[in-house]
């Protein structure tokens, strides 16, 4: 069988080491070959668009994964006209990488819960296997564990990374994350005052992020030269 693949769907508005140090470790959690970024085009289920263009977002992604050939970046959804549902994106993923593969989709536990809100959510599992990361923090599944995972999907959970990785799709598998106090919404505020973002995100993303005024930030550096 196939090495198995892993997917990260986001906003990724921008990108982080938060997203970086998931990827990682998911990528060593489940003995995946390579993780795909896929940034989200028009996300459905959001109140608003995002906040960079889809290409700023593919680029900002493109900087920060330079010279990691593990990771990869798929702007697909981003291209793809209308909403961005993940169904769709598995179900092309599943046609070009055959029948036998496996197939992880990265989702964090906020998501998951709210998973049977998702479009034709029921034929997800069909392809591919859901990689729940859970906070160290997240009290309700530390407490719960498996018994937060949604119910109709309870015969589908597993603890054993063999069984999921013998099959090309089917389970869920939580896994542990390191809990990093960053997010997306704290770098776009810190840019709209002019504070520095350094530390929160790759240089070359700063750069980017200056270069092209995004998120309200002005266009000069916040690290030295």
């Amino acid at each position: 069988m196939a090495p198995a693949l892993g997917l990260y769907g986001g906003t990724f508005d921008p990108v982080h080491f938060g997203h970086l140090r998931l990827a990682t470790e998911m990528r060593e959690a489940f003995r995946l070959e390579r993780v795909v970024f896929l940034p989200a085009g028009h996300p459905w289920q959001r109140s608003r668009d995002t906040y960079a263009a889809g290409a700023h977002r593919v680029r900002m992604l493109e900087l920060a994964i330079a010279g990691e050939p593990a990771f990869a970046v798929d702007d697909r959804e981003v291209r793809r006209e209308g909403p961005s549902y993940t169904v769709d994106t598995l179900g092309e993923y599943r046609r070009e990488h055959g029948p036998e593969r496996p197939l992880v989709f990265l989702c964090g536990t906020d998501a998951f819960a709210r998973i049977e809100t998702w479009h034709r959510w029921e034929g997800l599992l069909d392809l591919a296997h859901f990689a729940v990361a859970v906070r160290a923090d997240d009290a309700e599944w530390q407490s719960k564990g498996p018994g937060a995972v949604p119910k109709a999907l309870w015969p589908r959970v597993t603890m054993s990374l063999k069984d999921l990785l013998a099959k090309p799709a089917g389970h869920v598998m939580t896994f542990a994350m390191t809990p990093l106090a960053i997010s997306s919404t704290a770098i776009r505020s810190l840019a709209r005052i002019s504070s520095s973002i350094r530390y929160l995100t790759p240089d070359p993303v700063i750069d980017f992020i200056h270069q092209h005024q995004l998120y309200g930030s002005p266009a000069c550096p916040t690290r030295s030269p």
